[in-house]
């Protein structure tokens, strides 16, 4: 090879090792900013999963439960009530 030709086989190489570069660059920036946004969702995700005193979705769900298990105690004494109610009724209208 003369002179020219390998200048410009030195040029077309580092033409590619440049672009080789700029495209691994943009490569690893790109994966950065979608792992970035997702670990972002996911800890907010998490930060839900996660009693923090009130406002998360995992306190509203613990509210929701203890509630149900407090109506379902007062669902369950009132038909006893009511079966007692309509026993008393029973054995009153027989007598």
């Amino acid at each position: 090879m003369d002179t020219p030709q390998i200048d410009d086989f030195l040029l077309w190489a580092a033409t590619i090792v440049v672009a080789v570069t700029a495209i691994a660059g943009g490569l690893v920036a790109l994966y950065r900013l979608l792992t970035g946004a997702l670990n972002k969702r996911l800890d907010d995700i998490s930060s839900q999963l996660r009693r923090n005193g009130g406002t998360s979705l995992r306190d509203a769900v613990d509210r929701i439960e203890e509630r149900t298990q407090v109506l379902h105690t007062d669902v369950r004494e009132l038909r006893e009530r009511l079966d007692d109610h309509i026993s008393w009724h029973l054995t009153e209208g027989n007598k």
